[in-house]
């Protein structure tokens, strides 16, 4: 199946609309609790002494962060930009995750909203649970980290729509 120009740009504009425009932004329990995995993310005494904690998260494949706010909130976002897919770095004086590919700008403490740059979507918050001892679980995920399959499929399905 061969597209000329145009095609190709319609499909392109069709997917980042899709993506952009994304139903499951922002809505905490992406996943559901039967099929979300529960991992572990660390200790609160670890996340004391170092005000955050690295860990992969829906899948070994797909990087993440735990923060401690200045507030005291425990926060975890995807580390995947969702503009093009580089690991975003956390700047604790700001309280925002950074892309330093193209800029985008994550806030810490407003549920990954877009602060600046060209980002689609927030960051895909991971919803977080501490046991009695103090132990930090990840339990669930707002959206599809940028990269993942479902996010994949949705690109497709617009492919196959737009084309002849």
């Amino acid at each position: 199946m061969k597209m000329n120009r145009r095609e190709s740009i319609a499909v392109i504009a069709a997917a980042s609309a899709v993506v952009a425009a994304s139903p499951l932004d922002g809505l905490v329990g992406y996943a559901s609790p039967a099929s979300a995995p529960r991992v572990k993310v660390g200790t609160k005494i670890e996340l004391d002494r170092t005000g955050r904690l690295s860990f992969a998260y829906p899948t070994a494949a797909q990087p993440a962060e735990a923060v401690q706010l200045a507030d005291g909130r425990i926060v975890a976002y995807s580390r995947i930009c969702t503009h093009m897919g580089c690991p975003v770095d956390y700047r604790p004086k700001e309280q925002s995750f950074v892309c330093p590919c193209h800029q985008s700008r994550f806030s810490a403490r407003a549920k990954g909203r877009v602060l600046d740059g060209p980002a689609p979507r927030r960051l895909p918050e991971i919803a977080l649970e501490v046991d009695a001892r103090g132990d930090i679980y990840a339990v669930g995920i707002s959206a599809p980290p940028f990269g993942a399959a479902e996010t994949v499929r949705a690109v497709e399905a617009i492919y196959r729509e737009v084309a002849p």
